[in-house]
């Protein structure tokens, strides 16, 4: 909201503009967090024994990140604890103490890593981030509250690499989207800026299969599965994270009806809706009545079953702020169906593939089967690729063509034919 309405801040020119100054700032993070960060006797014998046959420093700190994410129960998880039981808790004041106990805050988790990387002999600071969910950061521009330390950043070479374990949902080597692709403030001696990578497309993927059967009637039905990684995963168990079992397999009918009014869904099984690092999946049984329209001895279909319903993303023809994606993703669809007894296929050419120099790629493959009796449709599709989610208002035009032309795509129709039955 900040970047698209009107707003001031004010402030005297004194020593005011020094003390909030982000290296002044980054100064005080690490004066307060060193004591933290140093190593201790406990802390030191845990990670001889964690990190026992890492050859790498991406191999002591995998091992270092899933010891933590797996033996350290994070109080920040309102799923894990009662407020009785955090009463009762006593406060980490060392990552000693969170080592001990085997129970910690977000803060905790994320100190007690870096001071067993630091025991390991690598380099691990408190890094400082802005929330890009919240404002875009710029870093001439002094915002009281626009950095908090955040993650923890350990040196890898010449590189500095990002981890945050006080978040449930995050997959290792990710940090949240809100986090990514922004300038953080290393808490060192001198403080230092730095890129926090952006993950490409490949990693936030929605992965999506359908084996279905079309009757005469134009009715479809048949198995579904849909996988989630990555942020498109976090943004799903977030979602769902409250809801009791029977209220995300009401979320789950509510969506596909939103696009498929008809649509008829059963025996839903949603898989790892908990799970720090598992894919996020979904797996139903589906019937959709008038999913094909029939027209005399023909058959209209859109083999694109996941898009069907799914209108144009940008419907206005001007704009007047620049447009932004959260983040990259990819999405990748198989769907086969087994064609009506006496039906054939009348046209069935493909739509043309897309391509953005790099930064979006669409591609549709269909085949036959051998036997002729089943479609098989490939779609592949990616967009924000060469970390390119923002667009000035002047790229518009450009992008409202490009996502129309998707869009029409997803939208293509198949002819079948019943063939004429021999006298």
């Amino acid at each position: 909201e900040d970047n698209v309405r009107s707003w001031a801040m004010m402030r005297y020119r004194s020593i005011f503009s020094l003390l909030t100054s982000y290296p002044f700032l980054a100064s005080q993070v690490y004066f307060g967090f060193q004591p933290f960060l140093k190593v201790d006797k406990e802390v030191k014998q845990k990670s001889t024994e964690i990190t026992a046959g890492a050859a790498t420093t991406e191999e002591k700190l995998e091992k270092i990140f899933e010891f933590c994410r797996t033996n350290i129960k994070n109080t920040d998880d309102k799923n894990s604890f009662s407020e009785e039981e955090l009463e009762k808790l006593k406060e980490n004041k060392k990552p000693a103490d969170t080592l001990k106990r085997g129970v910690g805050s977000g803060i905790d988790i994320n100190l007690l890593f870096a001071a067993l990387a630091n025991a390991a002999g690598l380099e691990a600071r408190v890094a400082l981030l802005p929330d890009r969910g919240k404002r875009l950061f710029d870093r001439d521009v002094v915002i009281p509250g626009a950095l908090r330390p955040a993650n923890i950043a350990v040196r890898v070479g010449l590189s500095w690499k990002f981890f945050d374990l006080g978040l449930k949902y995050n997959s290792p080597g990710m940090l949240r989207w809100q986090e990514e692709g922004v300038d953080a403030l290393i808490a060192d001696q001198p403080s230092v800026w730095v890129k926090t990578p952006m993950s490409p497309p490949e990693k936030s993927k929605e992965k999506r299969v359908a084996m279905l059967r079309l009757d005469e009637n134009g009715t479809l039905e048949g198995e579904v599965s849909v996988e989630y990684t990555g942020h498109l995963a976090v943004e799903r168990k977030a979602l769902n994270d409250d809801d009791s079992p029977a209220q995300r397999m009401e979320n789950l009918k509510e969506a596909i009806k939103n696009r498929l009014s008809l649509a008829e869904l059963t025996n839903i099984v949603i898989e790892n809706a908990t799970d720090p690092v598992k894919p996020f999946i979904y797996k139903y049984h589906v019937r959709v009545p008038d999913y094909a329209q029939r027209t005399g001895k023909r058959l209209f279909m859109q083999p694109a079953f996941f898009q069907k319903g799914i209108g144009a993303l940008f419907t206005v023809s001007s704009r007047r702020y620049p447009i932004y994606f959260h983040f990259p993703w990819s999405e990748e669809d198989k769907v086969e169906i087994s064609l009506p007894k006496g039906y054939s296929l009348d046209n069935a050419d493909r739509p043309a593939a897309i391509a953005a120099q790099g930064i979006c790629s669409y591609e549709v493959k269909m085949a036959i089967t051998t036997d002729e009796k089943t479609l098989i449709y490939n779609r592949a599709f990616f967009f924000g690729g060469k970390d390119t989610i923002m667009f000035p208002v002047q790229s518009y035009e450009h992008l409202k063509r490009l996502f129309d032309e998707i869009n029409k795509a997803d939208n293509h129709m198949i002819t079948l034919k019943q063939s004429v039955p021999a006298k």
